[in-house]
């Protein structure tokens, strides 16, 4: 095993109207349905903000996305890259948006809009269980959470 690489992503959490959109990457080593988030690589020069809606733009298509200034969460693990080590850091924003019309890229399989407690049946890591706690918290404290119980 090789030494340990860093690597450092920006993700958001795209709600609209009581619902998150969650993404599905398909089949991985752990999972037959991997359900997450929009996220992805820092490029060189860029701002945490511009990496998140650039990769939300590239991975739904969605553009109109108003970030929530005054929540970051981060989220921290390790995995395994052929034979490297690699420690990710991914720093979620939250964004809004009236566009429910996604358009996904060719690393998903599906998307879906799912309320609070769908969201939190179907993701498939406990750490972005916690990015989505985390969000739905603070939209609530701010007046922005809207309640959706029909999945």
């Amino acid at each position: 095993m090789s030494e340990l690489e860093i690597e450092h992503s920006a993700g958001i959490v795209i709600y609209n109207s009581g619902r998150y959109l969650l993404l599905n990457y398909g089949r991985s080593w752990n999972s037959p349905d991997r359900w997450g988030l929009t996220k992805g690589h820092i490029e060189k020069g860029e701002t945490i903000e511009q990496a998140a809606l650039r990769e939300a733009y590239e991975e739904t298509g969605i553009k109109q996305i108003k970030i929530c200034k005054g929540f970051k969460n981060k989220v921290t693990y390790y995995f395994n890259r052929g034979d490297k080590r690699i420690k990710k850091t991914v720093v979620y924003l939250i964004g809004l948006t009236e566009t429910t019309k996604v358009h996904i890229s060719a690393e998903h399989t599906g998307y879906y809009w799912a309320s609070y407690e769908k969201a939190l049946e179907m993701l498939t890591f406990e750490n972005t269980r916690r990015v989505i706690r985390a969000a739905e918290e603070y939209l609530r404290e701010n007046d922005l959470a809207v309640d959706f119980y029909d999945d």
